[in-house]
């Protein structure tokens, strides 16, 4: 049984004072700075194919940017991102 949004959510934040509904809020605006703290510790903490199920294709492309994934470490799990990028939108 796949989890939800969020449960994901309430899970890889356990340590941010930002509830589940301030982490949506956050998701569905405009400011990637404020999202890349949520989206780095997604990418870092949940399977991939649990990320395509619980994010929009919006939210994927925009988790794909190189803003988001070039300052993941390790440098490996960068170059993983970069290359599902590649594959998913060319």
């Amino acid at each position: 049984v796949m989890e939800t949004r969020q449960q994901i959510l309430k899970k890889i934040n356990w340590d941010y004072t930002h509830s589940v509904e301030d982490q949506e809020n956050i998701l569905s605006g405009m400011d990637l700075h404020a999202k890349l703290p949520i989206y780095h510790k997604l990418l870092k903490s949940v399977r991939w194919y649990t990320l395509q199920a619980i994010l929009s294709e919006n939210e994927l492309r925009e988790i794909l940017t190189p803003e988001v994934i070039d300052h993941l470490h390790p440098p490996s799990l960068r170059a993983n991102f970069q290359h599902a990028r590649h594959l998913l939108f060319g």
